[in-house]
This record gives C-alpha cells, structure tokens and sequence, in this order.
C-alpha cells in the first residue's frame, strides 16, 4: 500500500491554513489554527518553507504566510516537501541500490507507474483538494483516466 505520512497531511492542513488571508502567521496562531501541538507545526513550517512553498519573515512582526497562490501549490509540492521525491519503488529513484536492476523484466513499467502517480499529484493542486472536502463522490476517476 502507498502511504503518505502524517506529517505531509499536517503539511496541507498548514497549507489551507494560511490560504485563508495574507497575513503573517506565527507558529503557535497556525498550530492552534490547524489544532496541532507547536512543535509538530514548527518542523512542518520549516520544510516547507526550504521548499518555497511558505515565506518566513523573523521578528516581532514575522511569521509565514504562503509564497504563492493556493491553485499553484499541487499536492505534489507538499510530497517532495516533507518525503522527498516520489519513488514507489527502489528502481524508480534515479540512483537505484537494488541489485536486480540490470536484469529487471519490470523496471520500465514500474517507472512509468511512477511518473503517472506524480503527474497525477503535479496536477492535483491544494486549492482543488479543499474544493472536493465534504462531496460524497469526488471525481478522482475521471481525474486518474485523464492522466494515464
């Protein structure tokens, strides 16, 4: 089973979070807005500002806010933000330790798989992601049989 961890779902709630306005936030006004314990925020904050998803200002007026508008953070950015790139296997990261490799009968079609999962998450964008919070059937397969 593909499993995203509970930091990258912490990760878009911060996300929707911030979209909410322009302002500055603090660490501890995001956690109490998101329901979650400072510290987790502040780990959460710090990765994806490295990854210019938030800007972070210090001092007595900083804070984070969001580096761009809601429709262009895809969920995909907030992967790579907090696991890194996508590989769901060990030959689908660019430097393989596997040692079957060089006679692998599936490798190809492993790398395909992968690319087709994170175009499906380059075009899932945050903002549709909150768009489809609260529908009883949302329109995920019409959505994967566009992509594949």
């Amino acid at each position: 089973m593909l499993k995203i961890s509970r930091l990258t779902d912490y990760a878009t709630a911060v996300v929707l979070f911030l979209q909410e306005d322009k302002k500055m936030h603090s660490s501890e006004q995001i956690a109490l807005g998101v329901g979650l314990e400072t510290p987790t925020v502040s780990k959460v904050l710090k990765l994806l500002t490295k990854a210019g998803i938030l800007n972070s200002i210090r001092g007595a007026n900083g804070g984070y806010k969001l580096a761009k508008h809601i429709a262009d953070v895809t969920l995909y950015d907030v992967i790579a933000a907090i696991e890194g790139d996508t590989a769901i296997t060990e030959c689908t990261k660019t430097e393989s330790l596997c040692s079957q490799e060089k006679d692998c009968d599936t490798r190809t079609g492993w790398q395909q798989v992968n690319d087709d999962i994170k175009n499906i998450l380059l075009k899932m964008t945050i903002k549709r992601m909150a768009e489809l919070n609260g529908t009883s059937e949302p329109d995920i397969k019409v959505m994967v049989r566009d992509y594949v």
